[in-house]
């Protein structure tokens, strides 16, 4: 885990940068940018961490959203899938369904409109 100091000094050399940079008006604006930024950075940092860590280091099993929505659409699938199989397999069903992104018109897939 990363310390205040460390945190604090990553935010700074992101702020000297953001300064530095065309379209940012104010002082305000560079400090809301860059810790913007900062946050950013932390989330894409510990999302390989993130996976593992429901299981004790294992691979993450689907959700229970996860295999409701995979029920719902009577897909069949092992009982230990992974969280990122059943997102892939959730996605193929409804892009299948919806024609590839040409507008499918299933009531039932509604939902599932972006």
């Amino acid at each position: 885990m990363r310390t205040t100091n460390e945190i604090i000094s990553d935010f700074e050399q992101i702020l000297s940068e953001v300064i530095k940079m065309d379209g940012v008006s104010d002082e305000v604006s560079a400090v809301q940018v860059s810790a913007v930024i900062l946050q950013e950075y932390g989330k894409y940092n510990r999302f390989p961490n993130m996976k593992n860590e429901n299981n004790g280091g294992e691979i993450a099993t689907a959700t229970f959203q996860q295999r409701k929505a995979m029920k719902n659409l009577k897909l069949s699938f092992p009982e230990d899938i992974s969280k990122s199989e059943a997102s892939k397999v959730i996605e193929v069903a409804v892009e299948k369904f919806r024609g590839n992104g040409k507008g499918g018109s299933n009531p039932a897939f509604s939902s599932f409109q972006r």
